[in-house]
């Protein structure tokens, strides 16, 4: 097999709810070859080698945060596994709309969004957001106990960022955009079926325009995800498909309505094992039922 197709396997893997076999090829995503066929532009930003499970002890690792703000959201969670496999230092590259929301983790110790200079690129090893979960999987057993991850335990589905609620008045929040790529119309949700069902007094969580629904306060909540968050927290519940939106709500155990695509389209991470308690997934032949599930609340 080639790196590509092992990639490809590792990822029906993950759909069918095999963690530790899907994780695992799932590493051959940063292969020369899969990004090739994958047209990826994924870049290891320092030279420190990669981190294959050796003792941390006493060592300097440094994060890269990958992907889309939703993957960076999701496993945000498995960043103090890294101290407690002993680390004496983590380092986090990130986007800077990041930089507050995951500088609450006591566990970083230098926070950058800096890619040429700086602590980061003093590390003794480099790992990829996107790989923690495999190591999880393989960690000592003192280190697995604790980070779960399983059809029926995902360690932090209760919730693992906090904001100060902004104090705005409590209403629904709504998006209907998914993020860009290839799937960017697919994931989008018809902005006619929210204003059919919810009708306008919602506040908008959509980054591009604000259509019918309630502008929030224009205080940088776009640049932001912390005063994003700090909006969210105040509200009675998000409505949004699968976009980073979804994953801030869920890691902040806001409830979260998760509009999803047809179902040959749906990501492996809303199939099995549950990522986030606080949001409610919805199959498109369940959207009908979302008008009900607010009046619940």
């Amino acid at each position: 097999m080639t790196p590509y197709t092992q990639y490809q396997k590792g990822v029906d893997l993950l759909h069918l709810g095999h963690y530790q076999s899907g994780f695992r090829l799932f590493e051959f995503r940063w292969h020369k070859k899969t990004r090739e066929a994958t047209g990826e532009q994924w870049q290891k930003f320092i030279d420190a080698p990669k981190w294959d499970g050796e003792r941390l002890y006493g060592k300097h690792i440094t994060v890269q945060m990958e992907q889309g703000f939703g993957d960076i959201i999701q496993f945000a969670r498995f960043l103090p596994m890294l101290k407690a496999w002993g680390a004496k230092e983590v380092s986090v590259m990130c986007h800077k709309s990041m930089l507050q929301i995951l500088g609450q983790m006591d566990c970083i110790d230098t926070l950058s969004c800096i890619r040429n200079e700086g602590r980061p690129l003093e590390a003794d090893y480099w790992i990829g957001s996107m790989s923690l979960p495999f190591f999880a999987l393989h960690a000592p057993l003192y280190v697995r106990q604790s980070y779960p991850i399983s059809k029926t335990k995902i360690v932090g589905s209760e919730g693992y960022l906090n904001a100060t609620p902004s104090g705005i008045e409590r209403k629904i929040g709504v998006n209907w955009h998914a993020s860009g790529g290839p799937l960017h119309y697919v994931k989008s949700v018809d902005v006619n079926f929210l204003r059919e069902n919810l009708g306008s007094d919602c506040y908008s969580l959509n980054i591009t325009n604000d259509d019918i629904f309630v502008p929030l306060p224009q205080d940088g909540w776009k640049e932001n995800f912390y005063k994003t968050a700090c909006h969210m927290k105040s509200l009675k519940a998000v409505v949004a498909p699968d976009t980073a939106t979804a994953h801030l709500a869920g890691a902040l155990g806001v409830k979260c309505f998760l509009l999803l695509p047809d179902d040959e389209y749906i990501c492996w991470r809303w199939k099995h094992g549950v990522w986030y308690d606080s949001i409610v997934p919805l199959r498109k032949q369940e959207w009908h039922k979302l008008p009900h599930l607010l009046e619940k609340l």
